[in-house]
């Protein structure tokens, strides 16, 4: 018997240290993330950013190492974009529905290292009440007990089924491709 308990313990000290610790741990968004939207229109090119953003993530890290993104959920209150024109701002507003639609939200489908602390991020994308599955390129980097997220996606406004905004009787178009950018802090939940 004492023989059968030694070979157990010796199993499981030798199982625990021949593999890498892995911790699995979940993060919120942290106070001031900053999510841009950038465009062109006839007149100018333009940015529309908002400091708002809630959501969790969670994540396997070993080593200090962002290993696998397992899920993350991210919104963002439409009406929090800003422009600095208020003009600008009403009718980006009115082509996202947000009185009908108040957020964008994005929920992760799956997520592959690119080397380093580049992913390759896919997930569902809610605009203005339409869902469209759309790639993100993402950097993840530790920073204290914490984690930063940043990055990037391509969308056209048509794939959402919205109309890009007009202004002055429709001699002003914006574009129908845009970028958004994102950059911001993930805290650890306890």
């Amino acid at each position: 018997m004492q023989s059968k308990l030694n070979a157990l313990l010796f199993f499981l000290i030798f199982s625990f240290c021949a593999f890498p610790v892995f911790s699995q741990q979940r993060y919120e968004v942290g106070s001031d993330p900053v999510m841009k939207v950038s465009g062109t229109s006839t007149l100018h090119d333009w940015d529309m950013v908002s400091n708002e953003a809630s959501g969790t993530a969670t994540l396997r890290l070993s080593a200090g190492k962002v290993t696998t993104i397992q899920s993350a959920e991210i919104s963002m209150p439409v009406k929090t974009l800003k422009s600095g024109k208020g003009q600008m701002d009403n009718n980006a507003y009115k082509a996202l529905e947000a009185d009908d639609h108040p957020e964008i939200t994005f929920t992760l489908v799956e997520a592959h290292q690119d080397g380093g602390n580049d992913w390759k991020a896919t997930g569902r994308l809610e605009i203005a009440g339409e869902t469209n599955t759309v790639p993100f390129q993402l950097q993840i980097a530790t920073e204290g007990t914490g984690l930063t997220l940043s990055g990037s996606a391509a969308i056209k406004l048509t794939d959402f089924d919205v109309d890009p905004p007009t202004a002055v009787f429709g001699t002003i178009k914006t574009g129908n491709e845009m970028t958004i950018a994102i950059k911001m802090k993930l805290n650890p939940i306890n």
